[in-house]
């Protein structure tokens, strides 16, 4: 009997390769046929029923079992997750991260830290998957949890885990709060130990954890650096924060700059289900990109501008030659990029183009 993978995204693609290795025959599903081109293992259609020939299944996080299956079907599927294939074939020290907010940034300042003293690699939702170096050979991972990800968890092997906040995210996913909230803390482990954030000083956070489990950690010796496009000045007045994606990482931006500039806001705001974000502080608001019309009805301002592109509000801003940007997105991409890296990037090159 054959195996089945569900979602043929980064995830999936990494079980792909874990079954090839493991001589494990297989099937793949995704709606988007355009991600199977040239393979002759697809499923075409799922549902109670044609899985039934499938002896396990393989499901990537973004996958809404609800969607395809019937309830009494979701409780009897023998599907696993990522996280448990991880847990089942490596011996490293596990530290599970998770959060709504800093989660990114701890696991950078966690991996550094830990690599100052001993070898740490750091994997999942940061963008290096979990099964593509499921063999490594590091004391410590450290591993990004999504809520998606643990959601789907079925034993939790943590040795440590770290919540760093938990506010409204992924409604669009999860239905309510509620369940959100219940997926993250699925990372609270038996096994090891919990830890919940009592500061967003995650650098500070992350030495004091690793010299607690590395106590030869020489602290004078750190020289950690940031993450990319969160928070990242790229210039004197000018911030790239297009790793913000939810409402709580945009307002925590305003807030902890204390910002009074000019603020730009593109992406998809669906998946909070928000019916209104007052935006307080910055002296302008710039919306783009083809949700600019979804944001400008969520989105509380008395100087709000919309406009189709980010070039638009780049030429504005160089003929004002004011320079206190805050690009700080407040959203996924949706349909504007393929992701945060990218626009960031976007945002990077038309400084460059306006101002340098």
């Amino acid at each position: 009997m054959k195996s089945l993978i569900i979602g043929y995204g980064t995830t999936g693609k990494s079980f792909e390769k874990f079954l090839v290795s493991n001589s494990i025959s297989f099937d793949i599903f995704d709606e988007d046929k355009t991600k199977l081109e040239n393979k002759k293992n697809i499923l075409n259609c799922l549902n109670d029923e044609s899985i039934s020939d499938y002896v396990n299944l393989y499901i990537s996080p973004g996958i809404q079992l609800k969607k395809y299956f019937s309830t009494s079907c979701i409780g009897k599927l023998n599907y696993i997750s990522d996280l448990d294939l991880f847990f089942q074939n490596n011996k490293s020290i596990k530290i599970g991260v998770t959060g709504t907010n800093g989660k990114s940034t701890l696991v950078n300042y966690l991996n550094q830290t830990l690599n100052c003293v001993s070898s740490s690699i750091a994997l999942g939702n940061i963008g290096n998957p979990l099964l593509d170096n499921v063999n490594h050979a590091n004391k410590y991972t450290v591993i990004e949890a999504s809520s998606f990800q643990l959601e789907k968890m079925k034993k939790n092997h943590f040795d440590f885990s770290i919540i760093t906040n938990i506010q409204n995210d992924h409604i669009d996913f999860h239905g309510n709060y509620e369940n959100y909230k219940k997926a993250k803390l699925k990372i609270c482990t038996e096994k090891g130990k919990t830890i919940f954030c009592a500061t967003d000083d995650y650098k500070e956070f992350a030495i004091a954890f690793v010299s607690g489990i590395e106590p030869k950690l020489n602290v004078d010796d750190l020289n950690l650096s940031d993450l990319p496009l969160r928070l990242q000045k790229i210039s004197p007045g000018i911030i790239n924060d297009s790793k913000s994606t939810n409402s709580a990482s945009l307002l925590y931006a305003i807030n902890k700059l204390n910002f009074r500039g000019d603020l730009i806001i593109c992406g998809n705001p669906n998946k909070e289900n928000y019916k209104e974000l007052y935006i307080e502080g910055p002296r302008r608001v710039f919306i783009f990109g083809k949700h600019r019309n979804e944001l400008l009805n969520i989105l509380k301002h008395e100087n709000i501008s919309t406009f189709e592109n980010l070039d638009e509000i780049f030429n504005i801003l160089k003929k004002d030659k004011h320079k206190d940007i805050l690009f700080s997105p407040g959203n996924p991409s949706g349909a504007d990029y393929s992701n945060f890296i990218e626009r960031g990037q976007h945002f990077n090159n038309l400084k460059e183009k306006y101002f340098d």
